[in-house]
């Protein structure tokens, strides 16, 4: 039942993302053959392209840094001072989670096996808030506090911490630039990862 119900929470978040555009330049022949493709399986070029760019391109692509990812989490050391983690802001599945993180000045997450990640904040963590597409978009440090609240209409699904020095950067970092600071590549994608050495990155919003 639990995994029925997750199945149409998943469904309808798909259903309410916000939608975009984009073309691609094929040759007659290749047109032909991709249209040949789809109409054997009763499908849209748009929609044969649609899942070969999610099952072959974004899911692997999420897969390859999850792991990591996890790991880094794992190696949280609750007796070190200060420890510095990168959220996504969930705008790529919900735009409304985006604006709540923004908007409350909080981090949060909202599914289960990433909500309960929100508690590994220790007070005083910095909290870097990363939009998809954008970059490092705010900061602030972590209260130490665990709160909750319902996620449409879902008693306590919503798992958030105040951030306490909340700043919203006029411009915001981009993933090359980040990528730049740490020498190093890093899981964007994820909900939640670790930065070892974040205080490289700190030093740079703070400018």
């Amino acid at each position: 039942m639990k995994n029925f119900i997750q199945s149409l929470e998943n469904e309808f978040v798909e259903k309410n993302q916000e939608k975009t555009t984009f073309s691609i330049r094929l040759s007659v022949k290749e047109d032909l053959i991709l249209q040949e493709i789809a109409e054997s399986f009763d499908m849209s070029r748009q929609e044969l392209l649609h899942r070969l760019i999610t099952e072959q391109i974004i899911v692997p692509w999420k897969k390859r840094f999850e792991e990591q990812a996890n790991e880094e989490l794992e190696e949280v050391d609750a007796e070190q001072s200060t420890q510095y983690f990168l959220l996504n802001t969930n705008k790529v599945n919900d735009i409304d989670d985006h604006d709540f993180m923004l908007e409350k000045q909080v981090a949060a997450a909202f599914e289960d096996g990433y909500k309960e990640k929100i508690a590994k904040f220790k007070k005083g963590d910095w909290v870097f808030l990363y939009e998809s597409g954008q970059g490092i978009v705010a900061f602030g440090q972590a209260s130490g506090k665990l709160e909750k609240a319902p996620h449409y209409g879902r008693e306590d699904k919503t798992y958030y911490q105040r951030l306490e020095g909340f700043t919203r950067l006029s411009k915001a970092i981009k993933a090359s630039e980040v990528k730049r600071i740490l020498n190093r590549s890093f899981p964007f994608a994820q909900t939640l990862a670790r930065i070892a050495d974040g205080e490289k990155l700190l030093l740079e919003v703070k400018k």
